[in-house]
């Protein structure tokens, strides 16, 4: 077993190196410098499209942040997806205040899509601009948003930016499960390699922010083309890599944040569908990775000697203090909860397998039957 426990700690290292790249690399979305703030000034059209449903307490503060925006060449549109709270006329306000808003009625599904990706698919449809932003209604955003994502769209001359949002947490079930979203993501994947690789193994993405150049979106249908899927933004960023696209992912620097979930079953349930996929939808290492990082502890206090036990306790605070960092979040709550979030994690892994085992999962009032390519939603 010593060759096992070796390994844990080579493991661990390597981790801790990856994170570290991602502090050097600076992956955060940055404040546009000057000069692209001149060339964004005479700037390409913006459409900011949002699918609600049923986000009548959130949707007011999302179009109110949008109303605040240093950047002013923007549409919004929203797709009401057959909401029965009181999100359209929420809607309906604010569109009575600005000429920028406007509202798409949502309608039945058609067999083989999901709620999200036929409302990001209708969306698309309607919009003027030359760049389409697609947010999710959970979302809020500093008047720096589009400007500071457009520079560097353009700087790096991308067809998709994603970014990961900065996580409001304020219950004690968020923050024993939310942070790891950023665990596994920084510790995992050199996001500086979303950018310069071309190889679709580096992919990663976050539906809450994904910006694109229309005229690539329009080519290729980005959401009609996966929209079965419920894990749509790693499996369209996968696409956009293979076919030779630009593409990049980020960390929030502030500038776009979000409250995921408002307790612990609900996000136990929400990250279920798609903690897998950081894995490569491979469950069997998501199985192995969970009990390695939790119980790989075990192995390595009884088989290395003191120094490497020493050492290898030293990367697990310096890890996590680094994802911490990197992901805006308190880094003494993060270490002090770090066995009850690693807890979560395997929970999350369980509920995923228990779901696919079903063949079934619930999502905003819809049942989903599967989770490939082949799913069906009532």
């Amino acid at each position: 077993m010593t060759w096992l426990a070796y390994f844990i700690l080579g493991s661990q290292l390597l981790r801790f190196l990856v994170s570290l790249s991602n502090l050097i690399t600076i992956q955060w979305l940055k404040k546009a410098d000057t000069d692209q703030t001149e060339k964004t000034a005479l700037s390409p059209q913006v459409s900011v499209l949002i699918p609600a449903r049923n986000e009548e307490d959130k949707i007011d503060k999302l179009l109110n942040d949008l109303l605040r925006q240093d950047y002013k060449n923007f549409e919004v549109l929203v797709y009401d997806d057959l909401s029965d709270d009181k999100t359209v006329t929420k809607v309906k306000e604010f569109i009575g205040q600005s000429s920028r808003i406007g509202l798409l009625k949502g309608s039945s599904l058609p067999a083989g899509w999901l709620g999200k990706n036929y409302a990001c698919h209708r969306l698309s449809l309607e919009a003027k601009g030359e760049f389409l932003l697609f947010l999710d209604a959970d979302v809020r955003a500093q008047p720096s948003l589009i400007k500071n994502s457009l520079a560097h769209m353009q700087k790096h001359r991308l067809d998709l930016l994603s970014i990961f949002s900065k996580q409001v947490m304020k219950t004690f079930g968020e923050k024993i499960t939310v942070p790891v979203m950023n665990w596994v993501l920084t510790g995992l994947l050199p996001l500086i390699l979303t950018r310069i690789s071309s190889w679709p193994s580096f992919s990663a993405a976050n539906g809450q922010f994904m910006l694109f150049r229309a005229d690539v979106y329009h080519r290729y249908g980005f959401h009609s083309m996966i929209k079965g899927e419920i894990v749509e933004d790693i499996e369209i960023f996968r696409q956009m890599k293979k076919t030779g696209l630009r593409t990049h992912t980020i960390l929030s620097n502030g500038d776009i944040t979000c409250r995921m979930y408002g307790s612990w079953s609900d996000a136990i349930k929400g990250f279920s569908r798609n903690v897998t996929e950081f894995f490569g939808g491979h469950t069997i290492v998501a199985v192995l990775f969970a009990l390695l990082t939790t119980l790989g502890f075990i192995p390595v206090i009884l088989y290395l000697p003191p120094e490497a036990v020493l050492a290898f306790f030293t990367l697990l605070v310096f890890h996590r203090t680094l994802i911490s960092g990197l992901s805006r979040q308190p880094v003494l709550q993060n270490l002090l909860l770090a066995p009850l979030q690693q807890f979560s994690f395997c929970t999350m892994i369980a509920a995923a397998i228990c779901n696919r085992a079903r063949h079934t999962m619930t999502w905003k009032g819809r049942v989903i039957y599967g989770a490939t390519t082949k799913t069906r939603v009532i």
